[in-house]
């Protein structure tokens, strides 16, 4: 029986978005789409987001220089925070690094319209 938890554990562990053990077969940097519901609080110092329909929501730092975008043009924190307390765009792009834990970058709106 304690054979099989481990075994669950390890399982859900593994295959966790943002695991702590990130394979050095995977990419370091990783992109995610998540509708805006899922950008459960935002400020300067970091994001609560669940990053799939299966995920946990998990807290992750920002950088002193992650980037801000709306539909790929550079925006202020306070354009940021606007957008995101409105929801009104599609979707949002997040970039994360998966060694540290950290947000590289944050789109919202993911790719200009019209781009694809």
């Amino acid at each position: 029986m304690n054979t099989r938890l481990i075994s669950l554990f390890s399982l859900l562990l593994l295959f966790s978005p943002i695991s702590l053990a990130v394979s050095p077969n995977l990419m370091r940097h990783a992109e995610f789409h998540v509708p805006p519901q899922d950008l459960i609080t935002f400020s300067s110092a970091a994001i609560t987001v669940k990053l799939c329909d299966e995920c946990q929501a998990e807290s992750i730092a920002l950088k002193a220089d992650t980037a801000l975008f709306e539909y790929e043009q550079a925006i202020d924190l306070s354009r940021a925070s606007e957008i995101y307390l409105r929801k009104n765009i599609p979707v949002i792009f997040i970039g994360i690094d998966r060694q540290q834990k950290l947000v590289d970058y944050i789109n919202f709106g993911g790719h200009a319209p019209g781009e694809h």
